[in-house]
């Protein structure tokens, strides 16, 4: 009777334990940074036109490590509806706070943006997902308060190819963008480590090809969206 109560005892000491033994994931970091490209004074659009920026900022909401087995979401949870959050809920493998880029101050260099803990496996990519700012976001100051309805916002002059100006550019995109970007190789997590993941673009890329059609400002702001998707890369 005594041995059959022992016994018990030690089965549920084990049934209690293991949700800890399933869910450690101490010692595995993952560092994650955005890499915008050195901003130049005039971007070349390739259709006989320049780009003079003034002004340039892009707001990422969230930015989430994927699953090799969940790498491919459905369509309603990538382009669905979604509303800017002061952070979004807390998880090992997502960073929800919204973080704003002023790329008129880029240089080129690595801006950190948090550390994620995710648990052991394979992961082959992250989502990126660009939201209007709130005043909790990182970056948030008076000069960047207009982020507050605003993904991204490009202001400056456009010019003709021999210099000639041709007016203001003021380019708003206010809706949610998201972004599902693949690793070269899958992200294996498996025992303590750090490692880093960098969300680079180049904003010179922004440009090519738009041919700023002055009667048809959406078309321009289209161009300019699958253009900055285009130019974002995640590697490790």
């Amino acid at each position: 009777m005594r041995r059959s109560s022992v016994y018990a005892l030690l089965l549920v000491l084990g049934v209690l334990a293991l949700p800890h033994c399933v869910t450690m994931t101490d010692g595995i970091e993952v560092d994650v940074a955005y890499q915008p490209a050195p901003t130049p004074a005039a971007l070349q659009t390739g259709t006989g036109h320049r780009v003079r920026l003034e002004r340039a900022l892009i707001v990422f909401g969230e930015i989430e490590l994927l699953r090799c087995d969940n790498f491919v979401r459905t369509l309603w949870k990538l382009f669905g509806p979604g509303t800017a959050m002061a952070h979004t809920p807390i998880a090992p493998t997502r960073l929800g706070v919204p973080f704003i880029i002023d790329l008129m101050e880029s240089t080129g260099t690595p801006i950190f943006a948090g550390t994620l803990r995710p648990p052991p496996g394979r992961y082959c990519g992250v989502r990126a997902v660009g939201t209007p700012a709130n005043q909790d976001s990182a970056g948030f100051s008076e000069r960047t308060r207009e982020m507050l309805d605003t993904t991204l916002l490009i202001q400056g002059r456009l010019e003709e190819g021999d210099g000639i100006d041709m007016g203001p550019i003021d380019l708003r995109v206010q809706e949610r963008l998201v972004w599902e970007l693949s690793f070269a190789e899958p992200l294996v997590l498996e025992e303590v480590k750090s490692v880093g993941v960098v969300v680079a673009f180049d904003q010179a890329d922004w440009f090519g090809g738009i041919g700023f059609a002055p009667h048809d400002p959406a078309a321009v702001e289209r161009e300019l969206i699958e253009n900055v998707g285009s130019s974002l890369e995640a590697s490790l």
